[in-house]
């Protein structure tokens, strides 16, 4: 194709997706690459044909131009932010704060990025050899209900600027997956698409993989969170590791971009019902009409009838609102049940691993940089440690809270006992 300018092709190709043409044979027509077609279409999603022209990158605002009262404010937000423990405390979290706070002046994230940066009061960031590190092996799974990853897609915006979290569930052994968008990234919010939307859909797994987002790691020797009394509950292992580390979280991590490239990345939402509507279609689809699965091996090509299949032996939530579970603060009590939480961790130089807050010694026949496996089991408060599959210590865990037996019992053995 040739066109007379830029702002030609970059029409043409809004025009194409519009009409339905996966994003790389757009950008193979025009001669660009996808991530091309990305910016230009998000774009135009935000300003309409205006948004087609160049624009200058350069700042709209003068930086010497931040009043003291906005630096003030950026500062003192970013203080509140550190005493949550819960709370993240980068640029992002602080102008989400701002515009919770109704502040008049929001600066950009590179002014407030240059605000902390001017008050030393940012982290500096500490480059990981990683080259040394241990990698886990990672178990096969062919089997609905046996292994979930759950993550979040955080902090992405609606047309108009309304910003939402979307959280996904992947069960690795069918790839169907399950989508709930939030205006939040509450532990609420995260047990209720856990237990009204993706465990209907998907089923109760024998174990879950999230990363530490999903346990308390600043609350000493407590890393309960709902989300992990949930898991607990109802007899699911909760697998927690570094994020984008390991492998355990591969699936959920692609179907994050997968999710993406067929909803916000394609369509333009006004609001959250929109967005919600959009995503149902993209999911069902997904779930229903993609031909990912191998006939000869599994019976079917898609996720969805794969699961219809073995629904008589699959494990399946009660009918549940958690809106109804709510104290009056709008907090989620869950009790503490028997089961099995398992942390995946590197040994450090000073041979411990830590784990809500708290070091754990490990033996120094382990060296640095080695991947351990400690699993806290709650009915007997002992976390035991395991390199290599071979059992390295057991240490006496300190939990003050009673446990209740679960709603379904767990599994005999940890998915992770092979490795």
């Amino acid at each position: 194709m040739e066109f007379k300018s830029e702002v030609e092709r970059r029409r043409c190709a809004v025009a194409l997706v519009g009409d339905g043409v996966p994003i790389a044979e757009v950008a193979r027509r025009l001669g660009r690459s996808r991530w091309w077609v990305y910016e230009w279409l998000g774009r135009y999603r935000r300003s309409g044909d205006e948004g087609l022209n160049a624009r200058s990158t350069a700042p709209l605002q003068r930086p010497t131009k931040t009043s003291a009262s906005t630096i003030g404010k950026v500062l003192e937000t970013r203080r509140r932010l550190v005493d949550q423990p819960e709370a993240s405390i980068g640029a992002w979290s602080i102008l989400a704060q701002l515009e919770r706070d109704q502040w008049p002046d929001i600066p950009s994230i590179a002014t407030i990025e240059r605000i902390l940066a001017d008050a030393r009061v940012t982290r500096r960031k500490r480059k990981r050899d990683r080259s040394k590190e241990e990698k886990l092996p990672l178990p096969t799974v062919t089997t609905p209900g046996i292994w979930q990853q759950t993550d979040w897609v955080q902090d992405r915006y609606l047309t108009g600027g309304l910003r939402f979290n979307s959280i996904q569930t992947s069960d690795v052994g069918s790839h169907a997956i399950a989508s709930g968008q939030f205006l939040d990234r509450s532990m609420v919010s995260a047990v209720t698409f856990l237990l009204e939307q993706a465990w209907p859909t998907l089923s109760i797994p024998q174990a879950m993989s999230v990363d530490n987002a999903f346990a308390h790691t600043t609350h000493p020797n407590n890393p309960f969170t709902a989300w992990i009394r949930a898991c607990l509950l109802f007899g699911v292992e909760a697998i927690v590791g570094p994020p984008g580390r390991h492998g355990w979280t591969n699936h959920i991590e692609a179907v994050n971009y997968l999710w993406q490239q067929r909803t916000i990345w394609a369509q333009r939402f006004n609001n959250l019902d929109d967005l919600r509507t959009g995503s149902r279609r993209a999911v069902d689809w997904l779930n229903t009409c993609r031909p990912i699965l191998d006939p000869d091996h599994y019976g079917t090509r898609y996720p969805a009838e794969y699961i219809n299949t073995h629904t008589d032996t699959l494990k399946w939530p009660p009918d549940i609102t958690v809106a109804d579970h709510l104290n009056t603060r709008g907090s989620l009590t869950l009790p503490l049940a028997k089961g099995r939480i398992t942390f995946i961790r590197h040994v450090t130089d000073h041979n411990t691993i830590t784990i809500a807050d708290t070091h754990w010694p490990v033996p120094t026949t382990i060296s640095h940089g080695k991947a351990v496996i400690a699993t806290l089991t709650t009915n007997n408060k002992s976390l035991e440690i395991r390199h290599q599959g071979e059992h390295a210590i057991t240490h006496r865990y300190p939990i003050t809270h009673p446990t209740i037996d679960p709603h379904y019992p767990p599994h005999t053995t940890s998915l992770l006992n092979h490795v």
